[in-house]
């Protein structure tokens, strides 16, 4: 009976070390699967937030900046530094607890974000492929922060970070579209679909 015994242990430890590994390996699978992704992407810092008196004067030199600035590739690429600088000037808002305050600072970086893509259209030239990388890396950081910020507000608060976070995909779709446009143009006519 004993050795019945001491058999049954020495089946089950077996069969324990054969069957560990691939449990293991599904428990670290499903671990990284739901351990979200950090994009490579660095927000600049923003300055002066949108709760300082002087934060008017900013706004102002920004306008007269944009309005200064004729090249199509610098205003595109002055409108993804404002959407950077307000995307993390959102963060630091719902740091501060100044959630309201932060909703519409979330919403007005990422308008600059559509002025963006509106402005591709204007370029003389097609952006380089790194261009197109950099502009959709910088929108998915951008919604990552917000996806973030969503669920460190209540739920009330988290619709207007949803809201932009559609506008965000949006906008991503817009250089897409465009990105395609410019590819079809440089394609000889018996190439074309």
């Amino acid at each position: 009976m004993k050795k019945y015994i001491a058999l049954l242990f020495a089946f089950l430890a077996f069969a324990a070390l054969v069957f560990s590994p691939n449990v293991a390996a599904q428990e670290v699978e499903s671990a990284q699967a739901s351990t979200p992704t950090i994009v490579a992407y660095d927000l600049p810092f923003p300055g002066i937030l949108p709760d300082h008196s002087l934060y008017k004067l900013k706004v102002l030199r920004d306008k007269i900046m944009l309005w200064l600035t004729t090249n199509p590739k610098s205003k595109a690429d002055l409108y993804l530094l404002l959407t950077d600088k307000g995307m993390l000037a959102t963060a630091m808002l719902v740091d501060k607890n100044q959630i309201v305050l932060a909703k519409q600072t979330a919403l007005k970086a990422e308008h600059n974000y559509t002025l963006l893509t509106q402005e591709l259209y204007r370029f003389g030239e097609k952006p380089t492929a790194e261009y197109f990388v950099k502009l959709k890396t910088a929108a998915a950081k951008h919604q990552e922060v917000l996806g973030s910020l969503a669920d460190r507000v209540s739920p009330e608060d988290a619709t207007t970070f949803h809201v932009v976070i559609d506008f965000s995909k949006r906008n991503v779709q817009s250089i897409e579209e465009y990105q395609k446009k410019r590819l079809f143009e440089e394609l000889p006519e018996d190439l074309l679909p």
